[in-house]
């Protein structure tokens, strides 16, 4: 018997509509599929659309310092609201030798003096993040919503990195201090950075103007620590108390086809008390500029910067976070001292095709002395940081769209008010993938 080729359509195009309808489940029900501008959008329920990561046009519009699109979202129908999820997965192996920091950032100010010359060979991932953002349009305006953390808490346990809301200019939550420059900040594999980075996330409420897209004013109220030592015995006694004034922070960025340069300053309002319990306080005041930038040398070549100076501000310094500068004792006069603090860093940054780059990287701080008791300060306390100094030479390979490979090579020196030195060298290996 023959048959003609309608025939055969027709057969089978029932077996397929009954292999489907047998097959139905309230998803594959309400799934649809449409083509957009921006890429293939699947519908996944009545309301919500579900789109896949298109690197040729962005998606989120960018909120203050975070890295931009994840690379997959949720959005309703109308584009009025859009969730996604990203982050990314580092895996960093290191080598010290000649030298060795007892943790896995480049520490300058934790070098061991005298210098321990044994080695020490680590692998550790906790430095690898989840986000989540959300961006909604309420009439012409955008709201967005970001939260991040990482694994370097204690234990690796998972430890909160940003946390704010964002809406016409203004920022309130956690994030990166407006005395930062993130644009202005080196790459490197090693998490810390150069020594003199100011980099540190506070809780703040922050309101920052657009001009032309190539002005940008920013001021800000943010919630810092004040680092001191505590004084229990006489004949001075010193105890920290809760700070009673925010941090004021102004930033002023200009950006064109150069690079950028910003200025940033602090105001500080320090305050101590002479026991835990007395209402009573003694307010220091501190503060600091920083001046801070890039500049494209040739189409391949990048230069970063940045010099900061000022008293009180230790707790915003790479080097000095991990102490109690921000207050200092005049025991002779028997009152706590702001002292100067100051230095810089200067990176390039090579391009030596369209996916590997090399960085160059040296950083100095230093800090001074109270004059008044420099006799004090050399006899009872030797440990005293002076200066230190670091540096980084890296090549990173951006092997595939969200995957990257590096090594680098790090040197870092320390050196106290009593003259002595210790120096470290590490070898770090990365592999990275954003999603």
């Amino acid at each position: 018997m023959k048959y003609n080729f309608s025939f055969y359509m027709l057969i089978f195009c029932m077996l397929a509509y009954s292999s489907s309808f047998a097959q139905q489940d309230s998803i594959s029900h309400t799934k649809a599929v449409k083509k957009a501008l921006d890429g293939t959008i699947i519908r996944i329920s009545d309301t919500l659309w579900f789109r896949g990561y298109n690197p040729e046009q962005g998606y989120f519009q960018k909120a203050n310092f975070d890295k931009g699109d994840p690379r997959f979202m949720v959005a309703n129908e109308n584009q009025t609201f859009k969730f996604g999820i990203g982050g990314s997965v580092k895996v960093v192996a290191f080598a010290d030798f000649n030298g060795s920091i007892a943790n896995n950032d480049f520490i300058t100010s934790l070098i061991s003096i005298p210098t321990y010359h044994y080695g020490q060979f680590r692998i550790f991932a906790n430095q690898s993040r989840l986000n989540v953002k959300v961006v909604g349009r309420i009439r012409k305006h955008t709201i967005v919503s970001f939260i991040e953390g990482n694994f370097a808490g204690a234990n690796n346990a998972f430890k909160l990195r940003h946390a704010y809301v964002s809406f016409l200019g203004l920022t309130v939550g956690q994030t990166w201090t407006t005395f930062m420059d993130l644009q202005a900040s080196p790459p490197t594999i090693d998490g810390e950075g150069p020594n003199n980075q100011i980099a540190l996330r506070h809780p703040m409420i922050r309101y920052t103007y657009y001009y032309k897209d190539k002005l940008q004013v920013a001021v800000a109220a943010e919630m810092s620590e004040v680092l001191m030592t505590e004084i229990p015995t006489e004949p001075f006694k010193v105890y920290m108390q809760p700070q009673r004034v925010p941090d004021f922070v102004a930033q002023f960025k200009y950006q064109d086809k150069f690079g950028h340069v910003q200025l940033g300053a602090i105001l500080r309002i320090m305050n101590h008390g002479d026991s835990t319990i007395t209402k009573k306080s003694t307010f220091v005041p501190g503060g600091g500029l920083a001046l801070s930038g890039t500049f494209h040398l040739w189409n391949s070549a990048m230069l970063y910067y940045q010099f900061n100076g000022g008293k009180g501000i230790a707790s915003y310094i790479q080097d000095l976070s991990l102490f109690n500068y921000d207050l200092l004792p005049t025991l002779g006069a028997k009152k706590m001292n702001t002292v100067w603090m100051y230095g810089g860093y200067l990176g390039l940054q090579q391009y030596w095709t369209k996916k590997v780059h090399s960085n160059v990287v040296y950083g100095i701080t230093r800090l001074e002395t109270p004059a008044d008791d420099y006799g004090y300060f050399e006899a009872h306390i030797p440990w005293y940081y002076k200066y230190g100094q670091y540096l980084a030479i890296n090549t990173i390979w951006n092997f595939f769209d969200f995957a990257s490979a590096g090594i680098e090579l790090l040197w870092g020196q320390r050196v106290n008010l009593n003259g002595e030195k210790g120096h470290a060298h590490r070898v770090n290996l990365l592999l990275q993938y954003d999603f």
